[in-house]
């Protein structure tokens, strides 16, 4: 409703009434909002539940539902000129790239195609982490050291493969935490997909480890959800990539005694 109010520029006092929505764009000159019978009932049984200790009945709230439903789309539509339906947290992923994958990953998994919607999911991650022409500062683990054959036989390489294997972990922890991000919700989204294995050339190969013909909508949304809070996250971490070119300045330091 204030949103609505706010979108006409209806002027409206800080203390209000619920049913004031019908009366103010009346009063501004606009057509009747709808549903006003449905929301009376509403507000009803949210003044009996909240001020007087009254619960509702289970029927009247699931009927409720729907037509608060109804509500938004139809006040989207007489004041907005927008579909409900249309309407998505993913709108707010800065990245167009980003967003135009998301979307066609939620269009993929909708239509039955679930293994390459849960693809696009790694992939927008990937394209956050990895964006052009700017840096994600992250922590990075050392890169795992190749041994001589005399410690491979002593037993070292499959301890230090755990080490590194532990380090990473640590730092992407850390990394979360410093966006931001909840570590849990982290690792449950690295964990869950297929993984990428990008080659020089800029290309990548998919390694599928199980089938995700299992996965439900609410659980692809909830990965969506994530990944919205993530872009959002590291869109204020962003900083520029400095491209050094052969003309770049050096400069030079000579020692005076």
């Amino acid at each position: 409703m204030i949103a609505i109010l706010d979108h006409l520029n209806v002027p409206m006092s800080k203390k209000r009434e619920f049913m004031d929505f019908w009366g103010l764009l009346k009063q501004a000159g606009h057509q009747d909002p709808p549903d006003k019978t449905a929301m009376e009932s509403l507000n009803t049984i949210r003044i009996g539940l909240k001020h007087k200790g009254v619960l509702p009945n289970p029927n009247e709230v699931r009927d409720l539902l729907t037509r608060a439903r109804g509500f938004f789309e139809n006040i989207l539509k007489s004041y907005c000129n927008t579909s409900y339906a249309d309407i998505s947290l993913v709108d707010l992923v800065p990245d167009q790239d980003v967003r135009a994958t998301l979307i066609e990953a939620r269009r993929k998994f909708l239509s039955g195609d679930k293994d390459h919607a849960m693809v696009d999911l790694q992939l927008a991650f990937h394209k956050m982490q990895q964006p052009e022409g700017k840096v994600l500062p992250r922590l990075q683990a050392p890169k795992a050291p190749t041994l001589p054959n005399e410690l491979r036989r002593a037993g070292w390489e499959e301890y230090l493969k755990q080490l590194h294997s532990f380090l990473q972990s640590n730092a992407s922890i850390t990394n979360a935490l410093m966006l931001g991000i909840d570590p849990l919700r982290y690792s449950d989204f690295t964990q869950t997909g297929p993984t990428l294995q990008w080659n020089m050339a800029g290309t990548y190969t998919v390694m599928f480890w199980q089938s995700y013909d299992t996965v439900s909508l609410e659980r692809f949304d909830d990965l969506i959800a994530f990944l919205i809070d993530y872009a959002l996250k590291v869109s204020e971490a962003y900083i520029p990539k400095i491209v050094r070119t052969p003309n770049s300045f050096v400069p030079h330091y000579e020692r005076v005694e």
